[in-house]
């Protein structure tokens, strides 16, 4: 078994329990409690923290270059938008699909990889219940999804991105017995609760630093309100003098 920060507070908060039953100290006790529940729900929440295993959330810092990956897609209203998109500028990107969709949409998803992005695991159903699964639901879950984009590509993802990116221990024993790396984020701009494209962009640029991965969607967001973000977007970070490169040459600088 692989060691992590989760083992490291669960030790810690065992031996504050121990401390605390020894000396019959109940606030010492209640101290443990929420030391040990409050460091799970941070580590759950913020991926960044890399709690319960190797969560990769960014790239290299010696090269000012960013990777943009896109969520919860393939979308028929708003994907092939962002692929000409993509097409005119000349960048490669990272979609994170959802397993059915894929099967859904199996042209879309050819071609997203026949024009030369990666299309990576992101769950089948991407269920809101996903951080409450056993290992055995996840591992059908992540192994469903390989194989809707593997018969859709050809192409086996070698990554997953938990549904909104929640994580837990068993999100990372399902991730290993598939092959596959967990990805995060370092910058995003809550483009699913934001409408408005600048104050995305404002935000994913508060938080833009050499190695950054960031975090957009294609899923279930307009194609004209996602276009527009993608161009302003693409357009700061080249006056930011950020080169963009695909996800997997990011993390591989490494």
């Amino acid at each position: 078994m692989r060691l992590t920060r989760y083992h490291v507070v669960l030790v810690f908060a065992i031996i504050l329990g121990v401390l605390a039953l020894m000396l019959r100290n109940v606030l010492l006790g209640i101290c443990a409690l929420i030391f040990w529940l409050v460091s799970i729900g941070l580590g759950v929440a913020f991926p960044q923290l890399s709690l319960f295993g190797p969560f990769l959330c960014a790239g290299s810092s010696e090269r000012k270059h960013v990777a943009l990956t896109f969520d919860d897609g393939p979308d028929e209203r708003s994907t092939p938008a962002l692929l000409e998109l993509l097409r005119q500028r000349s960048v490669q990107v990272a979609f994170f699909g959802v397993g059915k969709r894929v099967a859904a949409y199996p042209d879309i998803a050819a071609r997203i990889v026949r024009e030369g992005h990666l299309l990576e695991n992101h769950s089948y159903a991407h269920s809101n219940a996903t951080n409450f699964f056993s290992v055995a639901r996840l591992c059908s879950e992540l192994n469903q999804a390989q194989d809707a984009i593997r018969q859709a590509t050809g192409v086996a993802p070698t990554c997953f991105r938990p549904p909104m990116g929640l994580s837990n221990p068993r999100i990372f024993r399902a991730a290993r017995d598939a092959g596959l790396k967990v990805v995060g984020w370092s910058a995003r701009g809550l483009d699913t609760k934001v409408a408005d494209s600048e104050e995305v962009v404002s935000r994913i640029c508060r938080r833009i630093e050499p190695g950054a991965i960031i975090l957009l969607h294609d899923g279930n967001i307009p194609a004209d309100r996602l276009v527009t973000t993608v161009k302003t977007l693409l357009d700061r970070l080249r006056a930011l003098d950020y080169e963009i490169v695909r996800l997997d040459h990011l993390l591989n600088s490494n």
